[in-house]
């Protein structure tokens, strides 16, 4: 079987650390019987640069990157009035798409997320008579709703392009699911599978310090990952004499100015491979995620397997997994930031049990995980 599928080579984000997974799946399992092709668009914003192609074989795992001059997509949305003229701004992108299908004939398409990347891929791959499926990485209606109007109501109605009876939907929880069911598409799903996103074997093996006094935060400098919150805590943890060290891994380039001021008490990271952040885990005594939603949320699993706690949210998927395996008592309220602030004083002089960690292995290994991703797959082309 032929999987061809969209990546992204950003090391802050699901989708890539979920292909990476089923890569190193296939790669240490020896499946010869299943090969991938992964598609990875670099935006290009200047006619000037030199356009990049690289095409990366690996036995049975080839990596096509490839660049293309683009315009970003909030500067395009302000300038157009509807889904046809976004297909006409991304046209160059699609037809990327469309070549690369011809020429390698895959027998299922995989679109890893639901921004206009993975849309570009889906409107490549319908004029083709091949197997679909969506993997739910992300609600884009979610992720958009502080844009402007206009704006959000063109990313919506881009994401209801996906409802479509003739394509698979992978979900990562009941909740991402119910709210593509509620607010994007407006009717049930029957076509689906809720399957949690994996955890690399690495997180299991780390030796966590006893560092206390260290906060750590993952996550992408936007809206719907609450940075207000971070900002709120790092003033507050100031005028309580800095007893917390924050520690914050994201993309830098994209905080604003005004945030930086607001920073200036945080350590600021850069995004890390996964091996990294296994490692910077194991030096917090706390992670939180703060987030106003997530259809999953990678980071409070990998903090829990490498022996870190993790305060989350209730409105994010991975919440079903920490009630699974008893760790209930993370689910927390973020509306106050001194009972956050207090939650982590208590949560950091404790690291996770072993058997906690060993129940986290058991229901999100990547093996296991990724099994039933490939079972998905053949049922799908079936």
């Amino acid at each position: 079987m032929k999987i061809l599928t969209n990546t992204q080579s950003i090391h802050v984000g699901g989708i890539a650390q979920s292909v990476t997974s089923f890569l190193q799946f296939l790669e240490k399992n020896d499946r010869t019987d299943i090969s991938v092709i992964g598609i990875d668009i670099i935006k290009q914003y200047s006619p000037e640069e030199k356009i990049v192609y690289k095409r990366q074989i690996n036995n049975q795992i080839t990596i096509i990157t490839q660049g293309v001059f683009c315009n970003k997509i909030r500067e395009v949305l302000f300038a157009i009035n509807s889904l046809k003229d976004l297909k006409k701004e991304y046209k160059n992108v699609i037809n990327i798409f469309r070549k690369i299908i011809l020429k390698e004939k895959p027998d299922l398409i995989v679109l890893n997320g639901t921004y206009f990347i993975p849309w570009c891929l889906y409107l490549a791959a319908k004029s083709f008579n091949i197997p679909i499926l969506l993997h739910y990485h992300g609600i884009i209606t979610k992720e958009t709703e502080t844009w402007d109007s206009h704006s959000h109501l063109l990313m919506k109605q881009m994401e209801q392009t996906f409802d479509n009876s003739r394509l698979q939907y992978i979900f990562p929880s009941k909740l991402a699911k119910a709210v593509v069911e509620n607010q994007v598409f407006g009717h049930k799903i029957s076509n689906s599978a809720i399957l949690p996103n994996s955890i690399s074997d690495h997180f299991f093996d780390i030796n966590t310090k006893s560092r206390p006094k260290n906060i750590g935060v993952v996550n992408r400098w936007t809206a719907i990952k609450n940075p207000n919150f971070i900002t709120a805590l790092a003033k507050y943890n100031q005028n309580n004499k800095s007893f917390f060290n924050i520690n914050l891994v994201t993309d830098i380039k994209t905080i604003s100015r005004r945030d930086r001021k607001k920073l200036t008490s945080v350590s600021l990271n850069s995004g890390m491979t996964s091996f990294k952040l296994g490692n910077f885990y194991g030096e917090m005594g706390t992670i939180i995620c703060p987030s106003i939603f997530e259809s999953y949320g990678n980071v409070p699993q990998e903090a829990v397997a490498s022996g870190t706690p993790a305060l989350i949210g209730n409105n994010m998927g991975v919440a079903e997994v920490f009630r699974k395996i008893g760790l209930e008592d993370y689910i927390i309220d973020f509306t106050s930031v001194k009972d956050v602030y207090d939650k982590v004083k208590e949560v950091s002089q404790h690291r996770i049990k072993k058997n906690v960690r060993d129940a986290m292995k058991n229901e999100l290994s990547s093996d296991m995980v990724n099994t039933q991703l490939l079972k998905i797959y053949r049922q799908t082309t079936n």
